[in-house]
Formats: C-alpha cells, sequence, structure tokens
C-alpha cells in the first residue's frame, strides 16, 4: 500500500506539471492562431485517469467523510478534458488555445486543491 500511496503523489506532482506545460502550449497554438491541444490534453486524460485508478484502492483506508472534497475535485478532474475537447470541436485554433488555458488554469487551481485535501 505505501507504494501506491507514493505512486499516487507522484502522479499528481506530474499532472501538475503537465497542466502548466499544456497552458504555456494552450497560449503559444492562440497566439500562433494554428496548431491544436488533442495530443497532450489526451496525455493529461490518460495521467488523471491514472491516478484515479491508483486512488481508488487507498480509499478503503481513508475516512470518507474526510475525503469527500476529495472525491468530489477528482470527478471534476476526469471530467474536465473531455468536456472541453466535445466543446470546443470545430472552433478556430485561437479559441481553442485560449480557452484550454483557462480551463487548465481552472484544472490547476483544482489540483492545487487535491494536494490540501489528502492528496
Amino acid at each position: 500500500m505505501e507504494r501506491l500511496i507514493a505512486l499516487h503523489s507522484r502522479l499528481q506532482l506530474t499532472i501538475t506539471i503537465v497542466i502548466v506545460v499544456g497552458v504555456l502550449w494552450a497560449l503559444v497554438v492562440a497566439w500562433r492562431n494554428r496548431g491544436g491541444m488533442q495530443p497532450l490534453s489526451g496525455i493529461l486524460q490518460l495521467l488523471i485517469i491514472a491516478q484515479a485508478v491508483i486512488g481508488v484502492p487507498l480509499l478503503w483506508q481513508a475516512d470518507l467523510a474526510q475525503m469527500a472534497l476529495h472525491l468530489i475535485y477528482g470527478v471534476v478532474a476526469v471530467g474536465l478534458i473531455p468536456a472541453t475537447a466535445i466543446a470546443l470541436r470545430e472552433r478556430p485554433a485561437r479559441i481553442v488555445g485560449l480557452s484550454y488555458a483557462g480551463i487548465l488554469l481552472m484544472l490547476l487551481i483544482v489540483v492545487a486543491r487535491l494536494y490540501e485535501t489528502g492528496g
């Protein structure tokens, strides 16, 4: 179980770094008015799903009342990237870049709160 806890916390750090890189890339996409966010958002989504899968066995050792906010933030993190991809289909690159920059900044706040709620 200690290995799962260590992997869970390391993945959270990796996700944080990928989000920061994603914000910077989204701003480049918006500035250049070309490019896309699909590869980076796909990688980020896989990392978030892996984080959730690793976190499920850890829930059995935690107080669920204390972890409720952590779970809510986790659900938001898992759903935010696909929802953004669906909402921004076939939009101009500048709008996609600026929208992803905003969404990823919100996700960065969610991940920062996950650090505080026990992640």
